[in-house]
């Protein structure tokens, strides 16, 4: 994409262009850009960089399309106007920014910011599908997910999986060049026609603005960063016809987002859900390591008359141990407007967890339970392992940490603060799961950042592998799906 825009601005009146082109030439257009960023596999880094373009400018690009879109547009769009709203949008300079900078934490708040738009379209989309598909088929005596899931949205999951991805594939730059554009549209024609599915993943384009409107109370400068309606509805109706600016978001859609739909105003299910459903997918898929020594899910033990559970999946795996503590934690859509008191609530609530898994570290330290064999304190990590990350500059989470120390007359001189800064983490789920769900321990990912006080705060501490061997459940999930995918569009 060429660059005709070097200066940021601070100016949002040239969104009001947008109206005098046609929907379907926004749509469409929207639609070309967001597949040259996909593989058959994944939103891709590589090719952002060298198509120039990120997904939440696209995403952006298509909220602003609908704000702004009038019945009586005639003008078609072409590719140097797209570039040149991309490229505006871009450059926009918010003004919450320019307050950061006047406090020094520009650098905090602008990546906070971009890790909540960019992070959580990225990763390979098999990987989020098996998760969901273990999510929402999940039930035990205490909770039964795959029946609440068919309760509201009228169907089982596997409806909603297949269908994501075949879009997907359909939808990407690979699979665009490896399909005939016939075979293309007969694809997506069959994905359509699962008419359950499609009913809950698509919206009106008058809807959208609805919506869009009450969440936002009609603050424009607040869609700017704000969570677009396409992450819960990526297909766009309009008339007669239905649009997916965004291909890639239906995986969203079907994923995080489906059970955001799922457990809105149920505080109690979200509870239950994150106790339950996150400890033992991770329990599941940590045990199929052949790294693994051994491992086992929380159980009770006391301290005096005290009452307490370990954390929720212990591991050891030869010479070090790693405590997990998982936590149905979403950012609040507060974040994305710079909010902060939602911030520091974000803040406290990291720090308190990390606090927690601390003092469960000390007990067993103290003997007050055991694991199967015995290590020194340094030998042992713990992750807070979050659903969803809400990006906190990991500096100030510790600063809070160590303030809780002092507070709590625990103590905190430097050797326990760098402990903790250095082996206990918090960790969003899918970090841990691009390692393990590839047949490789997570545990290599803590040592490498351990050793170099600069990596204590950074916000991933993934460590990509050439070498995969998939544990047999997630290898098995994918060969059925696509099997599946296969039938369905061989009928």
């Amino acid at each position: 994409m060429k660059e005709e825009f070097d200066l940021t601005h601070s100016d949002l009146s040239f969104l009001e262009d947008l109206a005098n082109y046609t929907f379907e030439s926004k749509m469409l257009f929207c639609q070309a850009y967001s597949s040259r960023i996909m593989t058959s596999s994944e939103v891709s880094a590589e090719l952002m960089l060298t198509s120039n373009i990120m997904p939440w400018e696209l995403e952006a690009f298509a909220a602003f399309s609908v704000i702004y879109d009038s019945p009586e547009a005639k003008d078609q769009m072409n590719d140097e106007e797209f570039c040149n709203i991309i490229t505006l949008l871009r450059n926009y300079w918010h003004p919450e920014l320019t307050i950061a900078k006047e406090n020094g934490t520009y650098s905090d708040y602008f990546m906070m910011v971009s890790t909540l738009q960019q992070f959580p379209v990225q990763g390979t989309f098999l990987q989020k599908l098996f998760r969901y598909n273990f999510f929402f088929n999940f039930k035990n005596d205490k909770l039964n997910m795959k029946a609440t899931f068919e309760e509201m949205f009228e169907n089982e999951y596997r409806q909603f999986e297949l269908f994501a991805f075949i879009i997907f594939a359909t939808c990407s730059l690979e699979g665009q060049n490896l399909l005939q554009r016939e075979l293309c549209h007969t694809a997506l024609s069959k994905a359509f026609s699962i008419g359950s599915v499609y009913k809950q993943l698509s919206i009106d384009k008058n809807e959208y603005k609805r919506l869009l409107d009450g969440q936002y109370n009609g603050k424009i400068l607040d869609y700017y960063y704000g969570l677009k309606i396409q992450y819960l509805y990526p297909i766009i109706e309009d008339l007669d016809c239905s649009y997916i600016p965004s291909p890639y978001l239906v995986v969203n859609a079907v994923t995080a987002s489906m059970l955001n739909r799922l457990t809105l105003g149920k505080n109690a299910l979200r509870r239950r859900f994150g106790k339950e459903v996150i400890e033992e997918y991770l329990f599941s898929i940590y045990r199929e390591l052949n790294t693994v020594t051994w491992i086992s899910r929380e159980f009770e033990y006391f301290v005096g008359r005290d009452r307490r559970l370990t954390p929720d999946v212990l591991v050891e795996e030869m010479d070090k141990a790693i405590l997990f503590d998982t936590k149905a934690l979403s950012p609040s859509l507060k974040m994305r407007q710079f909010d902060k008191e939602e911030i520091e609530k974000e803040t406290n609530t990291y720090a308190t967890d990390i606090l927690q898994l601390y003092r469960r570290i000390l007990d067993l330290n103290n003997g007050h339970f055991t694991l199967q064999s015995v290590f020194e304190r340094n030998d042992i990590f713990g992750v807070v392992v979050v659903l969803e990350d809400a990006a906190i500059p990991k500096h100030k989470v510790y600063d809070r940490v160590f303030e809780m120390l002092k507070e709590e007359g625990l103590d905190a001189n430097s050797e326990i603060c760098d402990y903790i800064h250095s082996h206990i983490k918090v960790i969003p789920l899918y970090q841990i799961e691009q390692t393990v769900l590839i047949g490789h321990s997570y545990m290599e990912c803590l040592l490498n950042q351990v050793v170099e006080r600069s990596k204590w705060d950074d916000y991933s501490f993934f460590i990509p592998k050439k070498d995969i061997s998939c544990i047999p459940t997630f290898k098995s999930y994918c060969d059925e799906l696509k099997k599946e995918a296969a039938r369905f569009l061989t009928e």
